[in-house]
């Protein structure tokens, strides 16, 4: 066939099939949906943290004397109640010092009663020397019936009396004196006895056993790491700027898990370098909580209802924060007065000039004032 009936053929089933079909202008406006102000929205001011559990009471239990570690009485991961003995240093020498210091107080009583037998001594010779004094000096001086020599030397006698039993007085006292002495040496060596014994400070748990039987102690020296694990904190750090909105007591601390807890201590000054301060808020044991674990937070300072739009409805135009209205098929811009935003939602201060308006919700980013817009059913 040649060309030309083909292109015949052609024209003809051109001409045969059906009209072509009429399409609509495509509207090439914006896609926008819209929404109303939520009259009343609840909003929380807070900051988020992150922070550490810790049990509440800890404690390291140090020997307070020096010597070798004689037994261990506890192993980590045991329970411990309050006064329990964990570890004794040095008990035999401890124990031979207090002996000692008894022996010494022992001595030092018998002193005592040797320095009085000596002072009742001193006492008798003096009376015996007052006497013989006087009677010599009246039989010189009134009878002239001794030598002058005779009563001198028992003047003399007498006054030797007089020295002898000041001497024996003061025995008395030194003796006395070394009593006390000896009593305070016996406290000592008894309290450093007892203070060998490594006891428990409360109820709790061994965590950690950092010297163990034939280790050397020095006085300070932990030999155990404990903690009471039936009261947990939480600790926390926060930038200086929060630290006069937070109040120990009223302040309260919201977990990702919904629990609430409410702050129990703030730190009383601002670190220097990090210029952040701690808080910490008590929280109760539970099974999925363990020292050392993060937990993350709000730290709510207030809660209060208001009017709201969706973060999506608002945005910067000009420099200014605005939203757009729909009327009649186009958009026009309105100031907003913003606050707070909250689980994307923004307060709206201003919320008289919105009410009853459709305001674009989505579809805001590309919009200008006055643009068409096609409004989403």
């Amino acid at each position: 066939m040649s060309a030309v009936g083909v292109l015949c053929l052609l024209i003809a089933a051109c001409g045969c099939g059906k009209a072509v079909e009429k399409r609509e202008p495509l509207d090439l406006r914006p896609l926008v949906k819209v929404g109303r102000l939520q009259p009343s929205h609840a909003f929380v001011d807070g900051v988020q943290v992150q922070g550490a559990v810790r049990t509440k009471f800890s404690a390291s239990i140090a020997s307070r004397v020096a010597g070798a570690i004689d037994c261990v009485m506890a192993e980590e991961g045991a329970t411990v109640r309050v006064g329990q003995p964990l570890f004794q240093v040095d008990k035999v020498n401890l124990n031979n010092r207090v002996l000692l210091a008894q022996e010494d107080l022992q001595v030092a009583g018998a002193l005592v009663k040797e320095s009085e037998a000596a002072l009742a001594e001193a006492e008798a010779s003096f009376a015996k020397a007052q006497a013989d004094a006087g009677r010599m000096k009246r039989l010189f001086e009134g009878d002239q019936a001794v030598t002058k020599d005779a009563w001198e030397k028992a003047d003399l006698q007498f006054k030797l009396a007089a020295a002898t039993r000041e001497r024996a007085r003061a025995a008395v006292e030194s003796a006395r004196a070394r009593v006390d002495q000896a009593e305070t040496s016996l406290s000592v060596a008894q309290k450093n006895l007892a203070d060998s014994l490594g006891v428990a400070p409360f109820d709790g748990v061994i965590v950690k056993k950092l010297l163990d039987r034939g280790d050397f102690a020095n006085v300070g020296s932990a030999v155990f790491e404990m903690d009471d694990p039936r009261v947990y904190e939480v600790c926390f750090s926060m930038n200086a700027a929060h630290y006069d909105r937070v109040a120990v007591g009223q302040t309260r601390v919201r977990f990702a898990d919904g629990g609430e807890a409410v702050v129990t201590y703030k730190s009383p000054s601002v670190h220097p370098v990090t210029r952040t301060f701690e808080i910490r808020v008590t929280v109760e044991r539970s099974r999925d909580l363990a020292a050392g674990m993060l937990r993350d937070a709000l730290v709510v300072f207030r809660r209060f209802d208001a009017p709201a739009l969706p973060v999506s409805a608002v945005g910067f135009r000009g420099g200014k924060v605005v939203a757009f209205v729909a009327e009649n098929g186009k958009v026009s811009a309105r100031p907003v007065d913003s606050g707070l935003a909250w689980q994307g939602f923004v307060e709206i201060k201003n919320a008289a000039a919105f009410e009853a308006a459709d305001i674009i919700v989505e579809g805001m980013l590309l919009l200008n004032e006055g643009e068409s817009v096609r409004v989403a059913q």
